[in-house]
Protein backbone atom coordinates (compact mmCIF):
# COMPACT_ATOMS: atom_id res chain seq x y z
CA UNK A 1 0.00 0.00 0.00
CA UNK A 2 1.42 3.56 -1.16
CA UNK A 3 0.31 6.82 -1.17
CA UNK A 4 0.08 8.51 -4.68
CA UNK A 5 -0.27 12.60 -4.23
CA UNK A 6 -3.58 12.47 -1.48
CA UNK A 7 -5.09 9.30 -2.83
CA UNK A 8 -4.71 6.17 -0.72
CA UNK A 9 -3.58 3.49 -3.28
CA UNK A 10 -4.14 0.43 -1.47
CA UNK A 11 -2.56 -1.68 -3.79
CA UNK A 12 -3.37 -3.37 -7.43
CA UNK A 13 -4.12 -6.99 -9.45
CA UNK A 14 -6.91 -8.99 -9.51
CA UNK A 15 -6.77 -9.53 -5.39
CA UNK A 16 -6.88 -6.35 -4.70
CA UNK A 17 -9.92 -5.07 -7.90
CA UNK A 18 -12.39 -8.47 -6.06
CA UNK A 19 -11.87 -6.83 -2.64
CA UNK A 20 -12.96 -3.48 -4.16
CA UNK A 21 -15.90 -4.78 -5.61
CA UNK A 22 -16.94 -6.31 -2.57
CA UNK A 23 -16.82 -3.46 -0.38
CA UNK A 24 -18.41 -1.02 -2.69
CA UNK A 25 -21.60 -3.60 -3.08
CA UNK A 26 -21.71 -3.67 0.62
CA UNK A 27 -21.62 0.02 0.80
CA UNK A 28 -24.28 0.45 -1.61
CA UNK A 29 -26.60 -2.36 0.05
CA UNK A 30 -26.01 -0.84 3.47
CA UNK A 31 -27.01 2.74 1.69
CA UNK A 32 -30.39 1.25 0.48
CA UNK A 33 -31.25 -0.33 3.52
CA UNK A 34 -30.61 2.96 5.67
CA UNK A 35 -33.03 4.50 2.59
CA UNK A 36 -35.74 2.36 2.69
CA UNK A 37 -36.06 2.78 6.81
CA UNK A 38 -36.17 6.21 6.52
CA UNK A 39 -39.09 6.64 3.86
CA UNK A 40 -40.87 3.41 5.09
CA UNK A 41 -41.40 4.39 8.97
CA UNK A 42 -44.68 5.27 10.26
CA UNK A 43 -45.83 8.72 11.24
CA UNK A 44 -46.30 9.47 14.43
CA UNK A 45 -49.96 10.23 15.72
CA UNK A 46 -49.16 14.13 16.72
CA UNK A 47 -46.62 15.61 14.50
CA UNK A 48 -44.89 19.55 14.60
CA UNK A 49 -46.25 21.37 11.58
CA UNK A 50 -44.05 24.94 11.12
CA UNK A 51 -46.06 28.17 11.12
CA UNK A 52 -45.08 30.59 9.15
CA UNK A 53 -44.45 32.78 11.66
CA UNK A 54 -41.51 29.86 12.41
CA UNK A 55 -43.22 28.55 15.71
CA UNK A 56 -44.84 25.24 15.78
CA UNK A 57 -48.87 23.56 16.72
CA UNK A 58 -49.56 19.95 17.84
CA UNK A 59 -52.05 18.54 15.14
CA UNK A 60 -54.27 16.26 17.60
CA UNK A 61 -55.02 12.90 16.71
CA UNK A 62 -58.91 12.86 15.38
CA UNK A 63 -60.36 11.28 18.34
CA UNK A 64 -59.37 14.57 19.99
CA UNK A 65 -61.67 16.53 17.60
CA UNK A 66 -64.48 15.32 18.59
CA UNK A 67 -67.57 17.35 20.06
CA UNK A 68 -66.86 18.17 23.76
CA UNK A 69 -69.61 16.66 26.41
CA UNK A 70 -71.65 19.15 28.01
CA UNK A 71 -70.28 20.14 31.51
CA UNK A 72 -72.34 19.28 34.06
CA UNK A 73 -71.50 22.47 35.89
CA UNK A 74 -74.89 24.65 35.65
CA UNK A 75 -74.62 28.09 34.43
CA UNK A 76 -75.74 30.99 35.87
CA UNK A 77 -79.31 30.88 33.89
CA UNK A 78 -79.76 27.47 35.15
CA UNK A 79 -79.11 28.22 38.87
CA UNK A 80 -82.34 28.17 41.37
CA UNK A 81 -83.53 32.24 41.35
CA UNK A 82 -83.36 34.12 44.72
CA UNK A 83 -86.60 35.89 44.21
CA UNK A 84 -89.09 35.95 47.14
CA UNK A 85 -91.71 34.52 44.62
CA UNK A 86 -89.29 31.37 43.72
CA UNK A 87 -89.89 29.56 47.48
CA UNK A 88 -93.30 29.93 47.84
CA UNK A 89 -94.65 26.98 49.13
CA UNK A 90 -96.79 24.60 46.45
CA UNK A 91 -100.62 24.71 46.30
CA UNK A 92 -102.32 21.90 48.06
CA UNK A 93 -104.72 20.04 45.62
CA UNK A 94 -107.67 17.96 47.23
CA UNK A 95 -109.22 15.22 44.99
CA UNK A 96 -111.88 14.91 46.95
CA UNK A 97 -114.92 16.79 46.97
CA UNK A 98 -116.63 18.32 50.49
CA UNK A 99 -119.47 16.75 51.16
CA UNK A 100 -122.09 18.16 53.21
CA UNK A 101 -121.44 16.00 56.34
CA UNK A 102 -117.79 17.52 56.36
CA UNK A 103 -119.21 21.50 56.39
CA UNK A 104 -120.84 23.35 59.20
CA UNK A 105 -122.92 26.27 58.18
CA UNK A 106 -122.54 29.83 59.60
CA UNK A 107 -124.01 33.44 59.14
CA UNK A 108 -121.04 35.93 58.04
CA UNK A 109 -122.16 38.63 60.23
CA UNK A 110 -122.91 41.87 59.54
CA UNK A 111 -121.39 43.74 56.67
CA UNK A 112 -121.55 47.26 54.86
CA UNK A 113 -124.41 47.20 52.35
CA UNK A 114 -125.34 50.02 49.45
CA UNK A 115 -128.36 51.99 49.70
CA UNK A 116 -131.64 49.07 50.08
CA UNK A 117 -129.75 46.42 50.01
CA UNK A 118 -129.90 43.12 52.20
CA UNK A 119 -126.76 41.06 52.23
CA UNK A 120 -126.69 37.72 54.02
CA UNK A 121 -123.04 36.42 54.24
CA UNK A 122 -122.24 32.62 54.70
CA UNK A 123 -119.47 30.74 55.79
CA UNK A 124 -118.63 27.32 54.71
CA UNK A 125 -115.95 25.59 57.35
CA UNK A 126 -114.33 21.86 57.12
CA UNK A 127 -114.62 20.33 60.40
CA UNK A 128 -113.33 16.64 58.96
CA UNK A 129 -109.36 15.67 59.72
CA UNK A 130 -108.65 15.68 55.76
CA UNK A 131 -108.84 18.54 52.60
CA UNK A 132 -111.76 18.55 50.21
CA UNK A 133 -112.67 21.27 47.40
CA UNK A 134 -115.65 22.80 46.34
CA UNK A 135 -116.32 24.26 43.19
CA UNK A 136 -119.62 25.91 41.63
CA UNK A 137 -122.90 27.22 43.13
CA UNK A 138 -124.47 26.02 45.92
CA UNK A 139 -128.43 25.28 46.24
CA UNK A 140 -129.49 27.94 48.65
CA UNK A 141 -133.62 28.35 50.11
CA UNK A 142 -134.85 30.79 52.59
CA UNK A 143 -137.07 29.24 54.92
CA UNK A 144 -139.78 30.93 57.08
CA UNK A 145 -141.36 29.85 60.87
CA UNK A 146 -143.64 27.55 58.91
CA UNK A 147 -140.79 25.42 57.63
CA UNK A 148 -142.13 26.99 53.47
CA UNK A 149 -139.52 27.65 51.35
CA UNK A 150 -139.86 31.70 50.49
CA UNK A 151 -141.33 31.74 46.52
CA UNK A 152 -138.33 34.61 45.75
CA UNK A 153 -136.45 34.30 42.76
CA UNK A 154 -133.31 32.73 43.10
CA UNK A 155 -130.44 34.06 40.94
CA UNK A 156 -127.18 32.40 40.07
CA UNK A 157 -125.03 35.56 39.45
CA UNK A 158 -123.99 38.74 40.55
CA UNK A 159 -125.54 42.72 41.36
CA UNK A 160 -124.08 45.51 43.03
CA UNK A 161 -122.89 43.31 46.42
CA UNK A 162 -122.64 39.63 44.73
CA UNK A 163 -119.64 38.87 42.41
CA UNK A 164 -120.28 38.14 38.76
CA UNK A 165 -117.24 36.10 38.69
CA UNK A 166 -117.07 32.71 36.95
CA UNK A 167 -116.77 29.84 40.14
CA UNK A 168 -113.48 28.91 40.73
CA UNK A 169 -111.73 25.63 42.25
CA UNK A 170 -111.50 26.26 46.46
CA UNK A 171 -109.59 23.94 48.09
CA UNK A 172 -110.53 23.74 52.25
CA UNK A 173 -108.20 22.69 54.31
CA UNK A 174 -108.87 21.25 57.51
CA UNK A 175 -110.47 23.66 59.50
CA UNK A 176 -110.37 26.36 56.59
CA UNK A 177 -113.51 28.31 55.14
CA UNK A 178 -114.82 28.90 52.23
CA UNK A 179 -117.81 31.56 51.87
CA UNK A 180 -121.07 32.32 49.91
CA UNK A 181 -122.58 35.77 49.37
CA UNK A 182 -126.08 36.18 48.94
CA UNK A 183 -128.27 39.84 48.30
CA UNK A 184 -131.54 41.15 47.91
CA UNK A 185 -132.96 44.78 48.04
CA UNK A 186 -135.61 45.48 50.84
CA UNK A 187 -139.07 45.53 50.52
CA UNK A 188 -140.82 48.80 50.19
CA UNK A 189 -144.32 48.17 50.28
CA UNK A 190 -145.05 44.41 51.81
CA UNK A 191 -143.55 41.92 53.10
CA UNK A 192 -145.85 38.71 53.20
CA UNK A 193 -143.38 36.16 54.38
CA UNK A 194 -140.43 36.26 56.31
CA UNK A 195 -137.48 34.08 56.68
CA UNK A 196 -135.90 32.47 60.38
CA UNK A 197 -133.23 29.75 58.08
CA UNK A 198 -131.17 29.66 55.34
CA UNK A 199 -130.72 26.28 53.70
CA UNK A 200 -126.99 25.52 51.95
CA UNK A 201 -126.41 22.69 49.81
CA UNK A 202 -122.94 22.42 48.77
CA UNK A 203 -122.16 22.27 44.99
CA UNK A 204 -122.59 18.89 43.53
CA UNK A 205 -124.64 17.38 46.87
CA UNK A 206 -127.83 17.16 47.73
CA UNK A 207 -127.74 17.09 51.37
CA UNK A 208 -128.42 20.75 53.24
CA UNK A 209 -126.98 22.57 55.48
CA UNK A 210 -129.07 25.49 57.92
CA UNK A 211 -128.38 28.29 59.53
CA UNK A 212 -130.43 30.57 62.10
CA UNK A 213 -131.21 34.26 60.24
CA UNK A 214 -133.00 35.11 63.95
CA UNK A 215 -131.92 38.22 64.79
CA UNK A 216 -129.41 39.62 62.00
CA UNK A 217 -130.75 41.04 58.36
CA UNK A 218 -133.80 41.08 56.96
CA UNK A 219 -135.02 38.35 54.58
CA UNK A 220 -138.21 38.63 53.26
CA UNK A 221 -140.33 37.69 50.30
CA UNK A 222 -141.67 41.04 49.20
CA UNK A 223 -144.77 39.88 46.76
CA UNK A 224 -144.22 38.73 43.14
CA UNK A 225 -142.75 41.02 40.41
CA UNK A 226 -141.75 42.86 43.11
CA UNK A 227 -137.72 43.74 42.94
CA UNK A 228 -137.07 42.84 46.54
CA UNK A 229 -138.12 39.02 45.61
CA UNK A 230 -134.97 38.54 43.42
CA UNK A 231 -131.93 36.66 45.42
CA UNK A 232 -128.62 37.28 44.34
CA UNK A 233 -126.11 34.04 44.87
CA UNK A 234 -122.67 34.18 44.56
CA UNK A 235 -120.63 31.21 44.12
CA UNK A 236 -118.24 29.27 46.81
CA UNK A 237 -115.40 31.43 46.82
CA UNK A 238 -112.44 31.32 49.19
CA UNK A 239 -112.67 34.59 50.89
CA UNK A 240 -115.45 37.17 51.50
CA UNK A 241 -114.12 39.90 49.29
CA UNK A 242 -113.90 37.19 46.15
CA UNK A 243 -117.66 36.85 47.22
CA UNK A 244 -118.57 40.37 46.88
CA UNK A 245 -119.17 42.88 44.72
CA UNK A 246 -119.28 46.05 47.11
Amino acid sequence: MFYRGRRMICGSGPFYRAMAGRLGSVCAAFLFAMLAAACSGTPSASRTTPLASGGQVAVASPTANQPPTPSATLSSSASPSTSPGAFQSPVVHYTSRCAASQLTLAWGGPTIEATGQHTLPLVLTNTSRTGCHLFGYPGISLIDANGRILPLQYVWGGDQMVTSSPPVMVEIAPAASAYIVTNKYRCDTSDYMHAVKARVIPPDDTAFLQVSLMNNVPMDYCGQGDPGSILHISPVEPSFQAASAY
